[in-house]
């Protein structure tokens, strides 16, 4: 769906009221008492089973059994959403099931199912390979798969089945790659400090820095609306919003060296900076390349690397607690 992005930015941008954050990190994560705060949680295994302001979460299989007060932003390989949502659901993964009600829903995935419980009050867009809607949609339902399934209801209908993929990406892909290769390989060696320390910090905490760069590049994009509002700080908002972008686009660089950092070392193989990163890069490449795959898997990568970056940068700065700046 071509438009599918723009739409999640945009609803991004709605402010959800947050005031405060309570992170949640490990192999298993269980929620038993009500949190009455919005909730960062990470972990192989994520389950929510008392009520919380809202919810951003990552793992394996993460269960939303409780009512969630405000928006609900999931990414995982199986997710499964039973409770009452206040806000909207924002969800990336495999299998995506939804049988609680919402106020928007913005999905995509393998396998994304409405349940027959569930009432969307606005509007719901989804895009994945097989998609089923049982609930009701109040306003607008449109999809994107290969397969549909609408025993439900909607008021109004929008399918669209997306094109025939080709055995190859188009020239265009190609030479905008292979610029990004030539610019990480110049990175590497211009700035190697600097790339050492984002990529330690990419492979020390994947998962965390996953969420927290995602939720990151949420609230980054709402203070710079913010500060563009005014005449004032507009020019501060275009200096910073180049900079936002800049950071976006060198994120995955980021990933594709820690990847062929971890590939290269379990391989026995110790070639130079260079080659580890032209291999994590290809590898990279390919995986983004693949039809619903590649969405996820360029979110994943954007997010990981851009809370690696201000990880990096808040551990290099002489004013972070306990530093001594002059």
């Amino acid at each position: 769906m071509k438009h599918l992005v723009v739409l999640i930015i945009g609803l991004l941008l709605i402010p959800s009221g947050v005031q405060a954050l309570t992170f949640l990190g490990g192999g298993q994560q269980v929620i038993d008492t009500p949190i009455p705060d919005d909730v960062v949680a990470s972990g192989g295994s994520v389950t929510v089973n008392a009520p919380v302001d809202s919810l951003t979460v990552a793992g394996g299989m993460v269960t939303v059994d409780a009512p969630v007060a405000g928006d609900v932003i999931a990414a995982g390989g199986t997710l499964v959403i039973n409770g009452d949502v206040g806000g909207k659901v924002l969800a990336a993964g495999g299998d995506i099931e939804l049988n609680g009600n919402a106020t928007n829903a913005l999905i995509t995935g393998g396998t994304v199912r409405i349940g027959g419980n569930a009432v969307i009050e606005r509007d719901a867009f989804i895009s994945a390979g097989e998609v089923t809607n049982a609930g009701s949609v109040l306003r607008n339902l449109t999809v994107s798969g290969e397969t549909f399934n609408n025993p439900g209801t909607a008021g109004n209908v929008t399918f669209e089945e997306p094109p025939e993929p080709g055995l190859l990406p188009d020239l265009f892909s190609v030479l905008f790659a292979v610029g990004f290769l030539i610019l990480g390989l110049l990175l590497i060696r211009g700035f190697p400090d600097l790339f050492a320390a984002v990529v330690g910090q990419v492979e020390k905490s994947p998962v965390l820095l996953t969420v927290l760069g995602f939720v990151a590049i949420v609230v980054s994009a709402i203070i710079l609306v913010i500060i563009a509002i005014t005449i004032v700080g507009l020019p501060i908002a275009l200096v910073a919003g180049m900079l936002f972008i800049v950071a976006l686009m060198l994120s995955s660089l980021f990933v594709a060296y820690a990847l062929g950092d971890v590939i290269a070392s379990r391989a026995g193989w110790s070639p130079g900076r260079s080659w580890i990163f032209v291999l994590g890069f290809v590898i990279l490449q390919v995986l983004i390349f693949i039809p619903l795959l590649g969405a996820i898997v360029q979110i994943i990568a954007v997010s990981l690397g851009y809370g690696g970056l201000l990880y990096a940068l808040r551990s290099a700065s002489p004013f972070r607690a306990g530093g001594g700046g002059a």
